[in-house]
């Protein structure tokens, strides 16, 4: 047996119950299966147990991600057996002293209880709808795709890549021009750019600045890009507010549309998202349809409602 005093000593990280229980979840997601281990208690006391099966059942409830971050910090895991716990015995507790029975804690555990079931519910109804990956899912994407064709247009673009030198001034200025001389003498663009381009987020990637659109980058960069014709061709020094830029073009992309196989993915959970949500408004419809309003007894329970609080009745 595990002693609360030492493995399970409260660890003092700021989490909510509900935190908790999920990140608890999370934790052992990542654990053997529980069917190749024994399903033996983590922690117990006052008459309660937490079991490996109970960490399990939290685990499978929770967020990839967070489940991710807890099982990469032990003393969070630790907290979270530790608030599943202190959740148990305090329930047993309240059990013991009939608190079940009291006429207030069963309201709560009837609306907490609808509330579980409705969600299961809305859930369940959501699975019966078309799934991201079904293949009727990839037709329907490619309608939306055709009767939506405008949301895919994109600008022209263009492909650079920059070495920027930071500073105007002569010694600023010596350095662009030395490096000008060597990239026009056959130096590897790349790599001069790993090497002297103050630019850390492209420099890294040998100066590339990806696609943009006109616009995107400042003024005199722009207007810069603007006389380059072929791929390969090198400006000469650009002075922005960042510095001394050399740019190279590498590719220009014309206005178009979005090919369907770009945004094929983002299409498809599109209308998976569209299907559910159908699913669950039509289901919702059908309930409401089922309903039957008594206007006399709302009627005097807003007017009971509205003496209560002191309100003045409507003219």
């Amino acid at each position: 047996m595990l002693n609360t005093h030492t493995s399970f000593r409260f660890a003092r990280v700021a989490l909510s119950p509900l935190t908790a229980s999920l990140a608890l979840a999370t934790a052992l997601a990542c654990t053997p299966a529980l069917s190749q281990t024994k399903n033996e208690a983590l922690l117990e006391g006052a008459g309660v147990k937490v079991l490996r099966s109970d960490v399990q059942a939290e685990l499978d409830r929770m967020p990839a991600d967070v489940r991710t971050r807890v099982l990469g910090q032990p003393d969070m895991l630790r907290q979270l057996i530790s608030n599943l716990y202190l959740r148990r015995a305090l329930a047993a507790e309240a059990v013991q002293k009939g608190m079940d029975k009291r006429a207030d804690v069963v309201a709560l555990l009837k609306t907490q209880q609808e509330a579980i079931l409705a969600e299961a519910r809305v859930v369940d109804i959501a699975k019966s709808a078309l799934q991201a990956d079904d293949p009727a899912t990839d037709k329907l994407a490619q309608t939306i795709y055709k009767a939506e064709v405008q949301r895919f247009e994109q600008p022209a673009q263009t492909r650079a890549r920059h070495i920027l030198v930071r500073g105007s001034d002569a010694e600023a200025r010596a350095k662009a021009e030395k490096i000008l001389a060597d990239l026009k003498a056959g130096a590897n663009f790349e790599e001069l750019a790993k090497k002297e381009s103050a630019d850390p987020g492209s420099a890294a990637k040998g100066g590339d600045l990806g696609f943009f659109a006109k616009g995107r980058m400042v003024k005199a960069f722009d207007e810069a890009i603007d006389t380059l014709q072929q791929p390969g061709q090198l400006s000469g020094i650009v002075q922005s507010d960042f510095g001394l830029h050399i740019i190279r073009l590498e590719e220009r992309k014309p206005a178009g549309v979005k090919p369907f196989e770009e945004v094929r993915d983002q299409l498809r959970a599109e209308a998976s998202g569209k299907a559910q949500q159908n699913v669950r408004m039509k289901e919702i419809d059908r309930l409401q349809g089922l309903a039957k309003g008594n206007d006399t007894a709302l009627q005097a329970f807003i007017a009971e409602q509205s003496k209560a609080a002191g309100n003045k009745p409507a003219q």
